[in-house]
């Protein structure tokens, strides 16, 4: 019995994972209604790209220095501190809107620092995974934490929606800022239990040279930047759809705004499809194919949304997006995880964690640009161009991982 609950079968990492889950419900909570309500207020898709540009613009000043807080001091209290941090700045935004005083520059400002304080928290939440779970359990757990944030996607937005065509943005700000409480508690739980606090690394100034190796074998590994290609080019399509949401909604279909949280739970609905059907595809060996696949899919969805005149029809393209999304982004994820040895894999995968994420707020930006010059239709066809780009960087990696394979066959088969 235990062993079908898997991870879940240990307390530490089901209050982690729940802990996360409250606070990710909140994130995309904040997301939705700040967006929302900076539109309503300016009428501008760029002024909605300038906030999105704020809310991803930390990951690329801050995750450095988060990893070197991860490494250098507890990291539950490294958690707890940055939690607290930000429960702070969320309630002084909803003290704002229950006052009536709340402008677009308060929720700017508060995204730039509830992001800053993600941004640092992150490498220390992460870090502790192993120490909560046994060691054949962790590729799993890492499965589960994903799953989590693709949950979280499709609740918050929906809870958006509830509380801005009920209650306003006010309470939307205030849950908001109540669920920085779970990963606060979730590690006060671990601090009792002596779980997941700083692991002792070796001196010797190792990583440090492993961090000078790391340039050199990106370059003797041509595969790696196109897949970090693709990488860039299927998460910038998600975040064009975050961005031009609002607008589509009210300008494209004639909904309210309120409406807006559909288009985006629609979008992480279509993420969970995309998981669930992968995993069958992925066992029959047929990974590589996922990714084209997932691009095409995206460049479909893209077309439809950019001609959609109506919800049902919107909802379900942008849905199919967010499912091409999960058909590329954990193939070429694990690509890197898989093909890059022990010594350096760890710093790539923070490369491509930047390559994630931190390219979200240039599209943004753009995406806003683009929709206020020209409208949201040819801002959003306009992100059809990606689809080529990850299909022509799919391609490429493919084929230089099958150049660097073949001279290890052939030497195996002279030995033979």
């Amino acid at each position: 019995m235990r062993s079908r609950f898997g991870p879940f079968a240990h307390a530490p990492f089901t209050i982690y994972w729940a802990g996360g889950l409250v606070s990710n419900i909140g994130t995309w909570l904040q997301n939705v209604a700040g967006s929302v309500f900076v539109y309503d207020r300016t009428g501008s898709a760029l002024a909605v790209g300038i906030l999105n540009f704020a809310t991803f613009g930390p990951l690329l000043l801050f995750s450095v220095a988060g990893g070197v807080v991860s490494d250098r001091f507890d990291r539950r209290v490294v958690v707890v501190v940055t939690h607290v941090v930000s429960l702070a700045v969320a309630t002084g935004l909803a003290l704002f809107a229950l006052a009536g005083q709340a402008t677009e520059i308060h929720v700017i400002v508060t995204a730039f620092l509830l992001q800053t304080s993600w941004a640092i928290a992150k490498p220390s939440s992460s870090a502790m995974l192993p120490a909560l779970v046994e060691r054949r359990e962790l590729t799993e757990a890492v499965g589960l934490n994903t799953l989590q944030f693709m949950i979280a996607q499709l609740v918050g937005p929906v809870l958006a929606t509830v509380f801005l065509a009920t209650s306003g943005y006010a309470w939307a700000f205030s849950v908001n800022a109540l669920t920085f409480l779970g990963p606060i508690a979730a590690m006060v739980y671990l601090l009792v239990r002596g779980l997941g606090g700083r692991v002792v690394l070796a001196a010797g100034g190792a990583a440090h040279r492993r961090a000078r190796g790391v340039v050199a074998f990106i370059r003797s590994e041509p595969w790696i930047a196109w897949v970090l290609a693709g990488v860039v080019a299927t998460s910038s399509v998600i975040e064009i759809i975050r961005t031009l949401s609002p607008v589509i909604v009210t300008t494209r279909l004639g909904a309210p705004s309120s409406d807006t949280g559909l288009i985006v739970a629609a979008q992480s609905v279509g993420m969970v499809i995309g998981i669930l059907i992968s995993v069958p595809i992925g066992r029959r060996g047929l990974s590589r194919t996922m990714a084209p696949v997932g691009f095409v899919f995206q460049l479909v969805g893209l077309v439809i949304v950019s001609i959609a005149s109506d919800l049902p029809v919107a909802s379900a393209a942008v849905a199919l997006i967010g499912c091409g999304f999960s058909l590329s982004f954990p193939v070429l994820t694990g690509t890197i995880q898989t093909e890059v040895p022990d010594a350096v894999r760890g710093r790539l995968l923070a490369i491509h964690q930047m390559a994630h994420l931190g390219n979200r707020p240039f599209a943004a930006l753009a995406a806003g640009a683009i929709a206020t010059a020209f409208g949201a239709a040819t801002a959003t066809l306009a992100g059809i161009v990606l689809a080529p780009i990850g299909l022509l960087a799919v391609r490429a990696a493919w084929r230089a991982l099958d150049r660097r394979a073949e001279p290890v066959a052939a030497v195996a088969g002279t030995t033979l």
